[in-house]
């Protein structure tokens, strides 16, 4: 009796060990995810565009094992559920607009999506802009501001009303409101294109820290000064 008992002791414990052994790698692979993840958003808070693209496919090397040990189901629901946004800020860095249009964002329904393609829409509309004042073509820039003013507000206005708010987003609401006004709006596009971030207006801002959220800008002031791109770039997600 003794030696049927503790060989099934023995066999339990050596199950046990095997589990924690194996279960060992995706607990590994865990903590590297939330490194990994810190250090992307840290390259895409700081504009590095080589931390962040570098930092983007290391967290594909991550999904990669996950999928390897059968771990896919949890790691597109939860750890990997916005890797689109994340590719999509890599893109934004990197300039190419047409690809957060056509491939990172596609279809995508988000308010984190909605922001994110605002952004790329202003920056392609801003060169048309820019191309159209140096041959003088009134009327091609009328009709880009009317673009600006209706579809890129309606990407940030999306963000405005589905997102956490001022207090945890507050770029939404700042593009929103330059967006919304005409002048603001014109005196954006006719600004020379500054070092790329996610707020499209408010100066003095260091990368990385983001607008006053204590003192939300009022219309008006220091528009003569405002440029697209001004301001700390926002983690998405």
């Amino acid at each position: 009796m003794k030696t049927k008992k503790s060989r099934l002791g023995l066999t339990i414990g050596l199950v046990i060990s095997v589990l924690a052994l194996l279960l060992s790698f995706p607990v590994s692979w865990l903590a590297d995810y939330f490194t990994h993840l810190n250090q992307f958003s840290h390259g895409v808070k700081s504009q590095d565009r080589d931390e962040a693209q570098k930092g983007l496919e290391v967290l594909k090397e991550d999904y990669n094992h996950f999928v390897k040990w059968k771990f896919q189901y949890p790691a597109d629901r939860f750890l990997f559920a916005k890797i689109h946004l994340y590719e999509a800020e890599v893109s934004i860095l990197n300039e190419d607009f047409e690809k957060v249009e056509k491939e990172d964002l596609k279809n995508r329904e988000s308010w984190e999506a909605s922001y994110l393609l605002g952004i790329s829409k202003f920056w392609t509309l801003h060169a048309a802009y820019q191309e159209a004042m140096r041959k003088k073509n009134k009327e091609k820039m009328n009709q880009i501001l009317e673009t600006v003013l209706t579809e890129v507000k309606a990407d940030f206005e999306k963000c405005v009303k589905d997102g956490p708010g001022p207090a945890e987003n507050f770029s939404c609401s700042f593009n929103y409101d330059l967006t919304s006004d005409p002048d603001s709006a014109t005196k954006a596009l006719a600004n020379p294109k500054p070092q790329i971030t996610y707020v499209l207006g408010k100066d003095g801002d260091k990368p990385g820290r983001g607008p006053d959220k204590k003192k939300p800008p009022k219309k008006g002031d220091n528009d003569d000064k405002k440029s697209p791109g001004q301001g700390g770039a926002k983690k998405v997600g």
